[in-house]
């Protein structure tokens, strides 16, 4: 009988092909093992496309080819594929990682899996996002996170052709040019607040420690004036005060300024002083609100009060808050305010949620970073829109601002920063 190639291995062949094409496209290195291969058909060396310089970073490539049929359980959106026994003990005695790349010849289609990024309980069994998972170009920065020594600090990234544009969440901080001192009959705020809320006009926006009162509003015009000594209040340069280097003179500038933006802030956020946390307020009892902002290029809105119903229990659900943690610090001779967006939770958007680390954990999981720079973004619209002065005949009850905010120029990253290094946690680590 004469020697003949069967139809499978030239499947095979092709398959091996086209999988070597992609890693080359990709810019990495692939090696085909030839005959005296066990289990991984090649293996892929990590480069660097910029300078060309192979990384020294290895994995290994099992690639299986099919002509035209259905994976299990394969629809629309996913798949799964049951890896061989045989195939998988040897992949483990590995000291380099493996990927399997299945390869479609009907289609062309492409996709990738960790052999370890298994079903949790099933060893054998993975499972494909057609979306997530396709081997191409694109996942260049998850198939290099796999090379990763988890003996040894520090990742790998693949540097990136171009950068992107990073904003900052920092805002300048414009004070007042003055500021009101004076001496106090209460050694601190906690003293005097019963004090203050016997009168009329009465503001919250001050700080007394030491019994020192500072504010940068005149005391003797409001319900303040109980709690200062009139002969004593004088106004000062903010500048001198603000910006020298006595400790208790800074920590006090910190308190006012929050206390401000507190004040400033009143109509649109709601301030937790345990939490320190400002978050947005409800319109009425588990109802939901939006937030209309200017982003880079135009006005968008947000979400940013949202209600959900309990699937299970009626009058179980809760409601989520935008909210941020603003931390004020000195640089140099300028203040700033730093945004931490986070968010908060309530059973009605008025009662605290009983568990809201397990709500906020489920979120954070979700997030990407075009979530995240929109949530600052907002927050920095709010702030520099509570600056302005401009105030119209329906904002008539609404606070006169003190402080101005503006923001810092849009820098430019040299290389963009690869979100998909981190949108997984590698099973391995």
């Amino acid at each position: 009988m004469s020697k003949r190639i069967t139809d499978s291995q030239i499947l095979g062949e092709l398959g091996e092909t086209a999988i070597k094409k992609i890693v080359l496209e990709i810019g990495f290195l692939y090696e085909q093992r030839g005959r005296l291969e066990a289990g991984t058909d090649g293996i892929v060396e990590l480069r660097d496309p910029k300078s060309g310089a192979p990384l020294g970073k290895l994995l290994g490539v099992q690639v299986k080819s099919t002509d035209s049929g259905q994976y299990s359980r394969e629809n629309d959106y996913n798949f799964e594929y049951l890896l061989k026994p045989d195939d998988l003990k040897y992949w483990r005695t590995s000291n380099i990682p493996v990927i399997i790349v299945l390869w479609r010849k009907s289609d062309q289609s492409a996709y990738w899996k960790d052999v370890s990024d298994c079903v949790k309980g099933e060893e054998r069994r993975l499972k494909f996002d057609k979306k997530v998972d396709v081997f191409d170009p694109g996942c260049a920065d998850r198939v290099g996170a796999l090379t990763i020594d988890r003996r040894m600090p520090g990742v790998f990234l693949p540097p990136l052709n171009q950068g992107e544009d990073a904003i900052i969440n920092l805002l300048r901080v414009k004070l007042p040019e003055e500021l009101f001192i004076s001496t106090s009959p209460f050694g601190s705020g906690r003293d005097a607040v019963p004090e203050l809320v016997k009168h009329r006009n009465v503001r919250f926006d001050w700080v007394i420690r030491k019994r020192r009162f500072v504010s940068f509003f005149d005391p003797r015009d409001y319900g303040t004036r109980s709690i200062v000594d009139l002969d004593q209040v004088e106004a000062v340069d903010a500048k001198l005060f603000a910006f020298n280097d006595e400790l208790d003179d800074i920590n006090d500038t910190m308190d006012l300024l929050r206390r401000t933006v507190e004040r400033q802030t009143t109509a649109q956020i709601s301030f937790l002083r345990k939490d320190r946390l400002f978050y947005f307020k409800v319109v009425g009892i588990g109802k939901s609100r939006g937030y209309r902002y200017m982003s880079n290029v135009k006005e968008t809105s947000a979400k940013v009060v949202s209600a959900y119903a309990s699937k299970k229990k009626e009058g179980r659900g809760y409601v989520r808050h935008h909210a941020a943690r603003l931390r004020f610090e000195r640089l140099a001779d300028e203040w700033f305010v730093v945004v931490d967006p986070d968010f908060y939770f309530t059973t009605d958007g008025f009662q605290p949620h009983r568990y809201p680390e397990a709500l906020l954990a489920g979120k954070k999981r979700l997030e990407r970073n075009a979530a995240v720079r929109g949530q600052v973004m907002m927050w920095q619209h709010l702030l520099v829109e509570s600056g302005k002065h401009e105030i119209n005949l329906f904002d008539a009850d609404k606070p006169a601002p003190l402080l101005q905010f503006q923001r810092l120029p849009v820098i430019q990253l040299s290389q963009a920063v690869p979100e998909s290094s981190w949108n997984r946690t590698d099973p391995r680590a």
